[in-house]
């Protein structure tokens, strides 16, 4: 098996870290196929840096895929769930990892408000992605997810392509 790049962004509350544990069980449950979930806000918590500018978001980003890349080398499925809106990262990803799959979830504002699981918007909490800050949005996603998707039925069919990716070899 070779290791696989599985990178989920979103604005905050469209889904990713709920997308990736779902996508972690069904691969671990329905593949047999061990895979690790490195979740943006929890990386965070982990280095204590709870700056949101944009230039921290962008230095969190480059931290988050340099972690994956060591993951990734040592052949492990790597989910990442990040907002990372930019494209020098999206292209370092495409350019770096030859088993990589890009998962956008498209959700928009009023569904996020409606899920606001952090209570940002409750808050009114300042430098929210993708309301306060201009973002780079993806413009080449494998997978686009509108809204109100199915996690289930999507989890299936990603799951499909990080089986066949994890036995593509580097040169195909």
């Amino acid at each position: 098996m070779q290791g696989v790049l599985v990178f989920i962004t979103g604005l905050s509350g469209s889904g990713k870290t709920t997308l990736a544990y779902a996508l972690q069980e069904y691969l671990q449950k329905e593949y047999h196929k061990k895979s690790i979930v490195l979740d943006g806000d929890e990386l965070r918590a982990c280095v204590e840096n709870f700056e949101y500018t944009k230039n921290s978001r962008l230095k969190m980003a480059k931290y988050y895929i340099k972690l994956s890349q060591i993951l990734y080398k040592q052949n492990f499925i790597v989910i990442l769930s990040t907002i990372s809106m930019f494209d020098e990262i999206r292209d370092y990803n495409r350019q770096n990892f030859a088993r990589y799959l890009e998962i956008f979830l498209d959700v928009s504002l009023d569904i996020r408000k409606q899920r606001d699981s952090k209570n940002f918007f409750k808050q009114k909490i300042t430098n929210i992605a993708g309301v306060d800050q201009t973002l780079e949005f993806p413009k080449t996603s494998d997978i686009v997810l509108k809204d109100n998707f199915q996690i289930q039925t999507n989890v299936k069919t990603i799951a499909n392509i990080i089986d066949k990716l994890s036995i593509k070899e580097n040169n195909e």
